[in-house]
């Protein structure tokens, strides 16, 4: 029997021997890679056994057996990333020396496989003997996919290996260290497309509205036999995008034998929307066939020693790896994850491959990404096997220009509607009024206005007006309990409990409701007000304000009121150049063509995009030089420096409570993936400067040792306007 361990005893005693454990991870690396692309099988295999070449290293298990401690000398990835160097597999070399520490920049991996502190080179023949004689015969001769030497798809390839190479890597150790056999649950499109086909007929068929909803899933459904590729679903607000961009997808896996549908949402604010009505259509016993994944969470520190502690359990770091037939998760997660480099965000990237990708509310697609996303794309499509859809009423112009040489030619996209012209005449619900040209409008006359209603919404542009404007109107109400904010200081579940509970039941029993929001609520929220009012925006942004307005058709026309505030400050950067662009056009347009030309959508997009550095932090060119890492820093959706913090609502004290009374045992886990994905709901994003200021006074405390996770004490949530630093409330102030 050999005597070489892979990992340490699991709690039945049973040490991870190292032949199995390079045998397993060889097999499920072959099997994940050949999944998304029959090239990547050879070489993905023998990634996968040499993975952890270092470990037959004397040095190595001597740290296994606690007869020295963590360091370089203990260290084992370099040492098959230098034998697949030496055989010119720079894939590999690439990806094994990266299975802890995450993805290097080819400089630094070169430099790493010639440090003589590790003296790989003078190591090789002894490690290479003892794998021969428990693996198999060394055979490197193949040659590793170059994709005609495009630099770009070669270095997508990497992540691809990298991604399947880390997934298998962390499936077996979890497997041994928490004896419960891989969960798989595969993609069944023909009863989900039956359960959706439920949903649809269970809904009332009488009405123009209704008709036109059907028309638009049986486009979607017809539109499936096509082959795989871009399409776009472009669609009025009202028009069942949700249900219907699923239709597509469910029928077009069911066509092309696809693994997977992932839905790409742009806003926590109604990620937990859809994602509840897709576990209500297909699983409302939650058993995992749809997985929401949030964003909120902070990657957990590469493991630089690059092995875990016998300690820590294989879940002290919770990751999912999207091995689920439906996934529901944020365009920062979505994104970011196509350009890192740590294992916790690239373990994901292979089950991407042969999927339905829907990008609701395309629109919002960072326009300083914009290049290499697209680029990525077109690269996913093309080698392993991904349809995507764009989805959205505001179809963005992603048209092949100057500004974006990544862009689609014309008929690259199919556009799966056939009559969109039509249905946005026929879905006109709302009237538009245009502020005039150097007008403004004070807090006081706009809650004068709102009050003067039984029922409004405001959406502003910043967090300091909805605040504002909400004080002032509940200064005027004659009915304070009527009046909601909505902010993105709120955590989710603080959200959804206001947009459930209260104001979607003063809509419906006509009751008064006036919510001042952010404009989180406006893509893609289900709200239904008759009067909206929208400080001037982006484009997109307006019309998708109008989409909470006569949302279901109730009235013969409802009312969007545009209006300059006062105090007119806006985000910097691209929202203030959009809004720009967005006043000057609307002095070219009429109020009609604003509610029924989809076409305005175009002109608008190619026009903001020629004022946009869509590769502004230059990362065509870090992929193309393979600086992995330096790629992974500089390609953020959000450029501003924010952390994400637990606050107490509702019963996230209580999970809090929970974990950290748990007994730590080396048998039990203190920190699953249940556990984050309990407290998602309950993560709100604070400036780094906020956040260190709060950490600095003790507020802000580790959810538990060495966690990267963090929770804000109680004093600094408040039940209207969320997290407040120094900017109490005024009712605060009133005795």
């Amino acid at each position: 029997m050999s005597n070489f361990l892979a990992h340490n005893e699991n709690r039945s005693g049973v040490p991870h021997l190292l032949y199995e454990h390079l045998r397993c991870v060889g097999t499920l690396t072959r099997q994940f890679a050949e999944a998304g692309n029959s090239q990547l099988a050879e070489v993905a295999e023998w990634a996968g056994l040499l993975h952890d070449l270092g470990k037959y290293r004397a040095e190595f298990q001597e740290y296994l057996r606690g007869q020295r401690q963590s360091s370089y000398e203990t260290h084992h990835a370099v040492y098959g990333a230098a034998l697949a160097a030496q055989y010119r597999k720079l894939a590999m070399a690439f990806v094994i020396a990266a299975h802890h520490a995450g993805l290097h920049d080819i400089d630094d991996l070169q430099e790493l496989i010639k440090s003589q502190k590790y003296n790989a080179q003078d190591c090789l023949p002894d490690l290479v003997a003892k794998f021969e004689s428990e693996i198999c015969r060394l055979d490197l001769g193949f040659k590793e996919p170059n994709f005609d030497g495009d630099k770009l798809r070669f270095e997508m390839f990497v992540r691809m290996l990298f991604s399947s190479l880390v997934d298998a890597d962390f499936l077996d150790t979890e497997q041994h260290f928490t004896l419960q056999p891989r969960a798989m649950q595969a993609l069944q499109p023909e009863e989900l497309f039956a359960q959706l086909l439920a949903e649809k007929n269970s809904k009332p068929t009488a009405g123009e509205l209704n008709q036109l909803r059907h028309r638009i899933f049986q486009q979607c459904v017809d539109a499936a036999a096509k082959p795989r590729g871009f399409f776009s679903l472009t669609v009025p607000t009202g028009g069942g995008k949700t249900l219907s961009g699923m239709a597509f997808a469910l029928a077009h896996a069911r066509q092309h034998n696809l693994r997977r549908v992932i839905v790409v949402i742009p806003y926590l604010s109604i990620i937990e929307q859809n994602a509840a009505q897709y576990q209500r259509v297909f699983d409302p016993q939650r058993t995992g066939i749809v997985i929401e994944h949030h964003s909120a969470v902070n990657d957990p520190p590469s493991d630089t020693n690059e092995e875990r502690s016998p300690v820590k359990s294989p879940f002290e770091y919770a990751t999912e790896n999207w091995d689920a037939p439906v996934i529901v998760t944020t365009s920062v997660q979505f994104i970011e994850s196509l350009f890192a480099a740590k294992t916790s965000r690239c373990r994901k990237l292979h089950n991407i491959a042969n999927a339905v990708v829907i990008f609701d509310e395309v629109q919002t697609l960072p326009s300083h990404l914009l290049e290499p996303l697209l680029n990525v794309l077109k690269i996913l499509q093309q080698d392993y096997g991904v349809s995507f859809v764009f989805s959205t009423a505001t179809q963005p112009a992603f048209r092949q220009s100057n500004a974006i040489k990544n862009g689609f030619a014309e008929n690259e996209i199919t556009e799966i509607t056939e009559d969109t012209e039509a249905t946005f005449a026929q879905l006109q619900r709302v009237n538009f009024h245009f502020a005039q040209p150097g007008s403004t409008e004070s807090w006081a006359s706009l809650a004068e206005k709102m009050t003067a209603q039984n029922q409004a919404l405001c959406i502003v542009n910043t967090r300091r007006h909805a605040r504002e404007l909400y004080e002032e109107v509940r200064r005027q109400s004659d009915d304070k309990e009527a009046v909601f904010h909505l902010s993105s200081l709120m955590c989710a579940q603080h959200r959804f409990d206001i947009l459930e509970t209260e104001i979607r039941v003063r809509l419906r029993e006509q009751r008064p409701c006036h919510v001042i929001s952010t404009q989180l609520i406006e893509a893609g929220v289900d709200v239904d007000f008759p009067i909206v009012y929208r400080a001037l925006a982006p484009l997109d942004s307006i019309v998708q304000a109008a989409g909470r307005c006569n949302r279901e058709g109730k009235l013969t026309r409802g009312e969007v009121f545009l209006f300059h505030p006062e105090q007119n400050t806006l985000p910097k950067g691209f929202y203030s150049t959009a809004t720009n662009i967005t006043a000057m056009l609307l002095q070219q347009i009429t109020e009609q063509q604003l509610a029924t030309d989809h076409e305005i959508f175009a002109r608008y997009f190619t026009q903001l995009y020629q004022y946009a550095e869509t590769d502004a932090k230059q990362i065509q060119q870090l992929r193309h030089e393979f600086k992995f890492r330096s790629t992974s820093k500089e390609a953020k959706v959000i450029e501003d420096n924010t952390r994400a913090v637990i606050v107490h609502y509702g019963r996230s004290s209580e999970f809090i409570e929970d974990i950290r009374t748990r007994p730590f045992s080396k048998e039990q886990a203190r920190f699953t993936k249940t556990d984050l994905r309990r407290l998602q709901r309950y993560f709100v994003n604070l400036y780094q400067h906020q956040f260190d200021h709060l950490q600095a006074l003790g507020q802000i405390k580790p959810l538990l040792p060495n966690l990267e996770l963090f929770v804000l004490s109680e004093g600094f949530y408040d039940d209207r306007f969320g997290i407040v630093i120094t900017e109490r409330p005024t009712e605060d102030f009133i005795l």
